[in-house]
């Protein structure tokens, strides 16, 4: 069972190499981001992608991290 779960992981880490990569070249024009009256810097777009996906992952990982933290206590 452990073979499944590192053949599925690492067929999810290519496609999203892959997925990273296209968008790299094919999105590759500067934009900023605008937040009310904020501004960010200029940056391609990709970058931008790429950053949002692994926040996603990073806050993901720390909800998982604090969901099991706080649920040790009530079992």
């Amino acid at each position: 069972m452990n073979w499944i779960k590192g053949l599925l992981f690492r067929l999810t880490l290519m496609v999203l190499f892959i997925a990273l990569f296209l968008l790299a070249t094919e999105n590759n024009r500067d934009v900023s981001l605008q937040l009310l009256s904020l501004r960010s810097p200029e940056f391609p777009l990709s970058w931008w992608l790429a950053g949002t996906l692994l926040l996603g992952i990073l806050l993901g990982r720390l909800w998982g991290v604090i969901g099991r933290w706080f649920g040790r206590g009530r079992s």
